[in-house]
């Protein structure tokens, strides 16, 4: 049997120990462990052959040992207060009510291309990163929510009723670093807005999403009561 794995690595591996799994099928026997590991060295004949050597218990040092092994190495970074949650793979974070241009595909329709340009307030959103990879919600109150703070619909086309942002051919930061952050939001604001992608309101502005924008163009403050519920915390958002 063969497999392949992908490490977007470039360093070489060799095959150096193996562990196996042993565990009992006899529940009657409630006492003691139900599995253990044993940990081999490799062996390598002429031909290239592997076979295990000599096994022993594994220890916990040597759980750590193999976990800190194939974790990737987090960067020691300093946190600036609008960063939410910092993980090995993803970086979350806050930003508060603004002003911003909005680009939309123009050939949609007359009245989207009527709205292209133009400076709009934006509510406080909350972004996550990942590699090629987007969400995005909004804010009711413009501070730095907390684990338990409610989340709104980012008002946006291009996002979905998850909050991922459909990213097409936008030019994305290739990593979720502190030092990206800027440059992750000037991908999200400064593409074009193409289309629809919720099944879902995006607003409860009595005029609909092309209403709401319409009566933003140079206004001064986003309209936090048009946001649209997404039944969704602060903290389901990061760990979903």
């Amino acid at each position: 049997m063969q497999a392949q794995i992908s490490l977007s690595s470039t360093k070489s591996f060799e095959l150096r120990e193996a562990l196996l799994i042993y565990r009992t099928d006899r529940d009657s026997e409630r006492t003691g462990p139900s599995a253990f590991v044993t940990k081999h060295s490799i062996a390598v004949d002429p031909s290239g052959a592997p076979s295990l050597g000599a096994g022993s218990p594994i220890q916990e040092g040597d759980l750590l040992t193999l976990c800190a092994q194939l974790r990737s190495a987090l960067p020691i970074e300093f946190l600036p207060s609008n960063v939410l949650v910092r993980s090995e793979d993803s970086i979350t974070w806050w930003t508060p009510a603004s002003m911003r241009r909005m680009f939309y595909a123009k050939e949609k329709s007359t009245e989207v291309a009527q709205l292209s340009g133009k400076r709009f307030p934006q509510p406080p959103l909350v972004f996550r990163a990942r590699k090629r990879l987007l969400e995005v919600r909004a804010l009711l109150r413009d501070e730095r929510p907390n684990q338990q703070t409610a989340l709104y619909r980012a008002p946006y086309w291009n996002v979905n009723d998850d909050g991922d942002v459909c990213l097409g051919t936008a030019r994305v930061p290739s990593q979720a670093t502190v030092d990206s952050l800027p440059r992750w939001e000037s991908a999200f604001f400064e593409s074009e807005f193409t289309h629809p992608n919720a099944s879902k309101k995006l607003t409860e502005y009595p005029g609909g999403f092309v209403g709401l924008w319409r009566s933003l163009a140079e206004k001064r403050r986003f309209p936090a009561e048009f946001l649209a519920a997404a039944n969704q915390t602060l903290h389901q958002f990061i760990t979903s």
